[in-house]
């Protein structure tokens, strides 16, 4: 199938195979008859993207199962149906916030870095670690600021403005004196569903030094523009915990991916898949807040979530769109 077609399938399977199924849940939970069990949601753990087809300029959709159960299965078997067969279908598991890592070996990105570079350990002063994604501007104060995820600058949405920022991130031995920024502002998130982005943002102080447009191991970069992207492009990053790593891109477009947080489960649309090499996963816990850098030099994604353990110990994450950050956050490029 070309793109278009595929989009467009995947929006009938949402209306036609989803929205009955949901009818009856709601159905089920008004009148409730004696004897009936409740019908937990299978939406919770399927997800719907577009992978790579057969050949050049072909796809077919992505269906990613996060449980296995009767009731999956069904519906994977209805999907396949209408999609002629032109279906990727691969077991996820359960997906983790990447933020809570041990500090294990010590490297340079999880020492103190001044100035600071894309790559390095940092994180909300209560919290553990994750990875400073990017170096931006913040386009209603004009300050510059440092971007990674909610759940490693934010606690999830939980702190408040103005709260103390070290790096390295506290697991990696930060606390306040290692103060480099102040939390300035947060991309709440919706616990019915619908989020996009796990992100925040930092003030840096303005005695702290910094590299922006380079990420250390890659070379310097550029923010890609808000355009759509496509599977099966080549892909890099620099994390705290797994240092640099490269990977490929297996679905774009992704819906409905449940991600399990310390305060619950939330889900998250449009994100984008990335496998990486056999014994070496693209990203592992500690690397969330991490930038994804496609074959061209461009900034394209942050990485949020993930499992390690799939495909051979190649893993899967998941990366929020970088324009769709940059504009939740009001962000502009350095």
């Amino acid at each position: 199938m070309d793109i278009q077609s595929v989009r467009d399938l995947k929006l009938e399977l949402a209306r036609d195979v989803f929205a009955p199924l949901v009818d009856d849940l709601l159905a089920r939970a008004r009148a409730p008859r004696l004897g009936t069990a409740p019908l937990p949601s299978p939406l919770a753990r399927l997800a719907l993207g577009i992978a790579r087809g057969a050949a050049a300029g072909e796809f077919k959709i992505a269906v990613r199962l996060q449980e296995q159960s009767e009731l999956l299965q069904s519906l994977v078997e209805r999907i396949t149906a209408r999609a002629h067969g032109e279906v990727d279908v691969r077991f996820i598991g359960r997906l983790q916030a990447l933020d809570t890592a041990n500090a294990g070996e010590p490297t340079a990105l999880r020492a103190i870095c001044r100035p600071l570079v894309i790559g390095c350990s940092v994180a909300h002063v209560a919290s553990t670690a994750g990875t400073l994604g990017l170096i931006a501007r913040h386009r209603k104060t004009g300050r510059t600021v440092i971007l990674s995820n909610s759940h490693v600058l934010a606690q999830g949405g939980q702190a408040k403005a103005g709260d103390i920022i070290s790096q390295p991130g506290p697991v990696d031995g930060g606390g306040p004196n290692d103060h480099v920024g102040a939390l300035l502002d947060f991309a709440p998130f919706r616990a019915g569903g619908g989020n996009l982005v796990d992100a925040a943002v930092a003030v840096i102080d303005d005695a702290v030094a910094l590299t922006p447009n380079t990420v250390p191991g890659i070379g310097a970069i550029t923010v890609a523009d808000d355009e759509p992207l496509l599977p099966g492009g080549k892909v890099s990053k620099l994390g705290r915990t797994t240092g640099l790593t490269r990977g490929e891109i297996t679905a774009t477009e992704v819906d409905d991916i449940a991600v399990d947080y310390d305060t619950g489960t939330l889900t998250f649309d449009d994100q984008i898949e990335i496998t990486g090499q056999p014994g070496a996963p693209f990203s592992d816990a500690g690397d969330s807040g991490s930038l994804v850098v496609d074959a061209q030099m461009r900034a394209i994604g942050l990485v949020f979530c993930g499992n390690p353990n799939l495909k051979g110990g190649a893993g899967l994450t998941y990366a929020n769109h970088l324009p769709k950050v940059m504009a939740a956050l009001d962000l502009i490029p350095l």
